[in-house]
């Protein structure tokens, strides 16, 4: 140790050149402004208000908006009948809901949910602009003016107030409604009240513009110039103080009470201010400096409209970032601790060391005792010390304004510190850099403990409520250290180790371990759980980790700070089921990128104020949970609009007549019993909702669901959306609940019937028509299958019984042919035997048995080819009986003529056909020969597209009828068979001249078949 001398401390703390306060002169309020580029009509605001469904009205110069927190929704007055434009001077909202709005030129318009009544120049409003709108319980609206004229709308006549009614004559008039419900105004330097139809002034001050407001009470506000005023009937009038506007010719313009009992003041130019009797007046920053109004919604939030700035929200500072331009020596800070006299000491990235407190910031300067710079972290002990870190110096002790040093030589691991704790015990924990070890520093000695294997970078440490001390180095060791020095590894992270960034141990034992992408991990009771982003964890990377005392576990990490609450994050550890909601804090107060530090230890604490202080690399960030008020209600939720396709088909209060849009007819959000019918061939449904939470819209979060088509809630964070595609025919319920920034849940949520009409096909209709025709089809297939089967039945037996025809033709031919000329051969034969002894006539009848033989081989041919399947064409059928044409006919003399086409076409006969045709021809010759007495026949055949054409004609005597009836068997049987093959048979013959007979024969008729 290297003792430096005492009472140097003078000498080596200087003030920084940049010093300031801290908070002493800075406001506890942030303004949050919404302009134009945020969709607000116009940057001048002439009017806030809150109706009851929750959104928030805001009355711009540049028309009318709805604000859900999110997002503005523009109105237009100007399509009202009678109104010359947008612009909006002044607006109120009565008891019953209805929106008053004061138009340029002079028209008043009442905006009710199915109409709109305007009042102009015709009921006698003058053309001036109106500066005030109020109500009475009477329902009648003050009116007023720039002028200081006063109106009233009563029972839907207009009043005109001037000096015969009391009103003084001259200067601007505010008017106020009190408690009670009585009308005050203030008109010049006077004050006074609307009694019996009378203006009555009361008071007269001493400056001018005088503006009024009622309080929460039975007291009203005045503003006599710069002198704020309290009046109260039957005490005197006091005097509060002067408002600090800071320059000349800046008066109050608007004054305001709110639910606490601090008025708040808007001035013309010199801001907006707040006075409370314990604190007095402070000046509240806006984003302009003319204020407009103000008025508080139903969460507490405070809004002021301005004359060219926007809207700002009001609410009280949670997270506050301390910079170079409050004192710092560098805004990028390391470490942070507090001393046991409460002063704040930092460590900055360039090395520098400054402690704060409500004077500003000093900083440790540098000589030849203290490096003044290189340093990497600070502490603080029980009795005045505060140790410092180095990174090449070794460690540093300050205390009783005597700073010692301890150096390698020392016993101290190394000159490069990362890390140190001061434990419970009183000893400081030190954790080295090259090498990388763990000392305790105890009674003046070091001790370093033996780690089981070589450790990274020593950047987080912790003591649990056993007094262990944790370690966690940059490649993911976690590493407890017991009262004797035991060591004990904790394997908490995969396979490939998670660098761990910082540790913190709370009062139920529980050691939380901040990872770097991997979200936030507890070990206690040797279980080891872990949640991540997935999981509703805001952040991957956690830096830094402390705890307030209202149950909240805060985090810094790479984006930003946020909370979880510390019974929810305990439960979610128990049940990997569970998620947690993250409460984000800065990016809704205004604040730049807020990314903690990390490396170095301590980092951030909760000092004995209750404030939390976070080391991050755009400044010091200090947290004011007490400062917290969470809203116990649950946010009230709408149904915004519903698009099938990217067209609106349902609206929230859709019968508002400020619709620029024509919504006529489309179904109105706001009651829920409205059942919105959607087409079948929908491709997207956007559905938008929101919740009425002002205080931190970033953190409003959401569940929904489809009744009858999701299973459960989708989880939609803090996105205002649900988007489904090609839903099937349904009917369907929507349903979205969700939860202010602390957490409260609206469970009732907001929720809107629809359905789903089906296609032609889905409808009850089509499916009976389709069943009907289905059983019908299926009866006709049954049926067609069954006649198609009975038909292949008939095909088969008809085919049997052409083949059993057949059968008996081939057996009555041989029958009749083969049969009776072997009878006669047989007969003959036995006649030849007989007549052996006579030669002559035994040789006549062996002759006789050879022709006859002939002729049986003869018929057997003929039965050969009639029932040979090769055969069954027409070519052979012409070659056939052309040639048996020719055979027969010269045997019997007769000269035969042929007419047969040179090519006959590629056509095939059944054999039925060939057959009887042939017998046709065959009986046809046969009559010739034997009846004719012809010397010439001739056989033609022609094959012409629409069937077979064949006639035999000879020159023979002819018959007449009386002949013909001796043949008719013959012609019978040769008509009988032409017409069961489907074919006509003419015979023509005259006496003399011949006969001729016809046989026409289509291709495309089937043979008749009759049952012998």
């Amino acid at each position: 140790m290297r003792p430096i001398g005492a009472g140097l401390c003078a000498v080596l703390i200087g003030c920084s050149s940049a010093t300031s306060s801290v908070a002493a002169g800075a406001s506890a309020w942030f303004a949050r402004a919404w302009q134009s580029d945020h969709g607000l009509p116009d940057n001048t605001v002439s009017g806030v208000t809150q109706t009851s469904d929750g959104y928030l009205w805001v009355a711009t110069l540049g028309g009318l908006a709805r604000f859900d927190g999110d997002q503005f929704l523009e109105f237009s007055p100007a399509g009202i009948s009678g109104i010359p434009n947008r612009v909006v001077r002044a607006m109120h909202l009565d008891p019953h809901g209805h929106l008053w709005l004061g138009m340029d030129r002079g028209p008043v318009v009442c905006i009710r949910p199915q109409g709109a009544e305007t009042f102009t120049a015709d009921h006698g409003l003058p053309d001036l602009p109106i500066t005030r709108l109020l109500g009475d319980p009477t329902d009648s609206i003050w009116l007023a003016y720039e002028n200081g004229a006063v109106g009233r709308i009563q029972n839907g006549r207009f009043q005109f107030f001037d000096a015969h009614d009391g009103l003084p004559e001259r200067g601007g008039c505010d008017l106020a409604m009190d408690a009670r419900g009585r009308l005050w105004f203030a008109r010049g330097r006077h004050f006074g009240r609307f009694h019996d139809g009378q203006f009555e002034p009361l008071i007269q001050l001493d400056h001018t513009p005088v503006r009024i407001a009622a309080g929460n009470g039975p007291h009203l506000w005045i503003a006599s110039g710069v002198t704020l005023l309290r009046y109260e009937e039957g005490r005197p009038l006091e005097e509060i103080g002067r408002i600090p506007v800071g320059r000349r010719r800046q008066t109050a313009r608007v004054l305001f009470e709110d639910r606490s009992g601090a008025i708040w003041i808007g001035t013309s130019g010199a801001g907006l201010f707040r006075h409370q009797r314990d604190t007095g007046f402070e000046h509240v920053e806006t984003s302009q400096q003319e204020i407009t109004c103000i008025t508080q919604d139903g969460e507490g939030n405070v809004w002021a409209g301005t004359a060219g700035g926007g809207l700002n929200r009001l609410r009280p500072k949670t997270v506050e970032l301390i910079g170079v331009e409050d004192g710092l020596p560098s805004e990028s800070i390391l470490s942070v601790c507090e001393d046991s006299g409460g002063t704040i000491w930092i460590v900055t990235q360039n090395g520098i060391v400054a402690h704060g407190g409500q004077a500003g910031w000093q900083v440790l300067e540098g000589n030849e005792h203290w490096p003044g710079t290189q340093a990497t972290c600070v502490t603080a002990g029980s009795n005045d010390e505060v140790w410092i870190g180095t990174r090449h110096q070794g460690l540093f002790r300050l205390q009783d304004d005597d700073f010692a040093n301890w150096r390698l030589d020392d016993g101290l691991a190394s000159d490069s510190i990362r890390s140190l704790l001061v434990s419970s015990a009183g000893d400081l924990w030190i954790g080295t850099d090259s090498p990388n070890q763990v000392q305790r520093l105890n009674a003046g000695r070091f001790h370093t403990i033996a780690l089981p294997q070589p450790a990274r970078s020593i950047r987080a440490m912790a003591e649990d409520v056993h007094g262990t001390i944790w370690v966690g180095t940059a490649e993911g060791q976690l590493l407890g250290i017991d009262p004797d020095g035991r060591v004990t590894p904790k394997a908490t992270s995969p396979s490939r180790p998670v660098s761990i960034r910082c540790l913190y141990a709370t009062d139920d034992g529980a050691l939380w371990i901040g990872y770097a992408g991997w979200g936030i991990g507890r070990l206690k009771d040797g279980r080891f759980a872990r949640v991540e982003p997935s999981r509703g964890l805001h952040d991957a990377y956690i830096s830094q980790i402390a705890a307030d005392d209202q149950g909240w576990l805060w985090f810094a990490g790479n984006r930003g700070i946020f909370r979880v609450e510390l019974d929810e994050l305990a439960r979610a550890m128990e049940d990997p089921t569970l998620n947690v909601r993250s409460v984000v804090h800065g990016r809704g107060e205004g604040l730049p990128s807020l990314q903690a530090n990390f490396d170095f230890y301590p980092g951030a604490f909760r000092s004995r104020t209750g404030q939390l202080w976070f080391p991050m690399r755009t400044g010091l960030a200090r947290v004011h949970p007490r400062r917290l008020h969470d809203n116990p209600d649950p946010p009230p939720l709408a149904i915004e609009r519903v698009l099938v396709d990217n067209q609106t088909t349902a609206l929230y209060s859709s019968q508002s007549p400020l619709w620029e849009e024509n919504v006529a007819g489309l179904p109105d959000l706001r009651s829920s019993s409205g059942n919105l019918r959607l087409p079948p061939d929908h491709r997207k449904i956007d559905i938008h909702f929101t919740a009425l939470s002002f205080t931190a819209p970033e953190n409003v979060h959401f569940r929904y669901r489809v009744h009858g088509f999701d299973n459960d809630w989708v989880e939609a964070g803090t996105q205002r959306l649900a988007s489904y595609s090609r839903l099937p025919a349904g009917s369907y319920r929507f349903e979205v609940i969700g939860c202010n920034h602390a957490g409260i849940w609206n469970d009732a949520g907001a929720t809107f019937q629809f359905a789903v009409l089906p296609f032609f096909w889905q409808t009850t209709s089509f499916r009976v028509t389709i069943i009907a025709l289905f059983t019908l089809g299926v009866v006709a297939i049954v049926r067609y299958v069954s006649f198609r089967r009975l038909h292949l039945r008939m095909l088969h037996l008809e085919h049997q019984a052409a083949l059993h025809r057949e059968r008996a033709r081939i057996a009555k031919d041989i029958h009749d042919d083969l049969g009776a000329n072997l009878t006669q051969i047989a007969l003959l034969g036995e006649l030849a035997d007989q007549d052996r002894d006579a030669p002559a006539r035994a040789g006549e009848r062996i002759r006789q048995i050879s022709g006859t033989a002939r002729q049986a081989i003869k018929s057997l041919d003929e039965i050969v080819w009639a029932v040979n399947p090769r055969n069954d064409t027409l070519a052979h059928l012409i070659d056939y009986a052309g040639q048996f044409a020719l055979d027969y006919l010269r045997v019997a003399g007769i000269r035969c003529r042929l007419d047969f086409p040179a090519t006959p076409p590629s056509r095939e006969i059944s054999t039925d056909v060939r057959h009887n045709l042939f017998l046709v021809i065959k009986e046809a010759l046969h009559n010739t020969v034997k009846h004719a007495h012809a010397t010439e026949v001739w056989l033609r055949v022609h094959a012409g597209s629409d069937g077979l054409h064949i006639s035999i004609e000879d020159n023979g005597r002819g018959f007449t009828e009386t002949h013909a009836s001796n043949g008719a068997d013959g012609l019978h049987n040769m008509r009988q068979r032409v017409d069961e093959i489907g074919g006509v048979c003419t015979i023509e013959s005259r006496p003399d001249a011949g006969t001729t007979l016809t046989i026409k024969l289509p291709w495309s008729r089937r043979p008749a078949h009759h049952n012998n």
